[in-house]
């Protein structure tokens, strides 16, 4: 028996084991695309009314990101659009809609749904005629 290792970097692969390195790779990236897409599948817009504390989290970044202080309560008005089914589900917490302070941002909150609304069907848009586009088909 040798003491010297195989370094196997320096074998050739055979043209099956390229071949499963490729498969590989390609539905690796094809399951990247699915989670990304079922992660558009629904859209979600969120109104909250809560103390926030500003934090920048990467030193190297000019960047800083608003969350809720630890502890304080949050009133809030989320709403989540299902872009498949159509479906909408609405959240909304006691205060935040029996509060007649909040009156405007509820709203604001409904503007808000709407016009992401708007926006994701003209992304929809431009993405399926880059494809149309890509694919070399005509739209007529």
């Amino acid at each position: 028996m040798s003491d010297t290792a195989i370094d196997p970097v320096s074998q050739p692969l055979t043209s099956n084991a390229v071949m499963k390195n490729e498969q590989g790779k390609a539905n690796s990236l094809l399951n990247n695309i699915a989670e990304k897409l079922d992660q558009l599948v629904t859209l979600t817009v969120v109104t909250a009314v809560c103390d926030v504390e500003t934090v920048q989290e990467d030193p190297d970044s000019p960047t800083f990101v608003c969350r809720p202080k630890s502890g304080t309560a949050i009133d809030a008005f989320q709403t989540q659009v299902n872009l498949v089914t159509g479906d909408i589900e609405n959240l909304i917490s006691r205060d935040f809609a029996t509060n007649p302070a909040y009156k405007g941002l509820s709203d604001f909150h409904l503007a808000q749904v709407t016009k992401s609304n708007e926006i994701v069907s003209t992304n929809l848009k431009a993405i399926h005629d880059f494809a149309v586009q890509l694919s070399g088909r005509s739209t007529n």
